[in-house]
């Protein structure tokens, strides 16, 4: 199975970028991205690509033990800024919403890490640059600044969720296979 793992928005976050997405993909270049399903958005903690169900229960059995034992806050108050292009906006491969780190954010980017790679998944090349994806730039797009569309908010996560993603014609469908809120775990 196709599988990632990411922190579910809060409510009051889903509905503020539920609202910017429609706001978005009224304007003029909207056609240039393929934009994210409401249902879908949330923060990608890590990547796992393809990941049987014996790996699945090995990589859940590590999470939850490391989770227990990390001490992490009941809940990680993260600031998600507007949009913009990301990477970069010479050459932007998305239109995100940037979330800035913090200490509690990093550690369980890194347990993530560490409970992948014991499982056997292979170590994550790029560096964690947490954002949630609103949509992806078809290629050869050109966009303008993004500035116009003003949104900052803060979100509350209090777990972290494995998501089936199901690739589709009309895009991908994910779906939690399993949830684990740290603070009970």
């Amino acid at each position: 199975m196709r599988a990632f793992l990411a922190l579910p928005l809060d409510a009051t976050a889903h509905s503020a970028l539920a609202s910017t997405l429609r706001t978005l993909q009224r304007a003029s270049w909207a056609r240039e991205v393929r934009w994210v399903a409401e249902e879908n958005l949330h923060l990608t903690v890590r990547f796992l690509g393809d990941v049987s169900e014996a790996r699945q229960a090995r990589l859940r059995a590590a999470l939850s033990t490391h989770l227990r034992e990390a001490n992490l806050p009941s809940a990680l108050h993260l600031h998600v800024s507007a949009p913009s292009l990301f990477p970069t906006g010479r050459r932007p491969r998305v239109v995100a919403c940037l979330v800035e780190t913090n200490a509690a954010l990093l550690t369980l980017a890194a347990i993530a890490e560490h409970c992948a790679q014991a499982v056997g998944l292979p170590a994550e090349t790029k560096p964690f640059q947490p954002h949630i994806t609103l949509g992806r730039l078809r290629d050869g797009a050109a966009l303008p600044s993004l500035r116009s569309t003003p949104i900052a908010l803060s979100m509350c996560a209090d777990q972290l969720c494995l998501y089936r993603s199901t690739l589709t014609p009309k895009g991908a469908i994910y779906t939690p296979e399993w949830t684990c809120a740290w603070a009970a775990c």
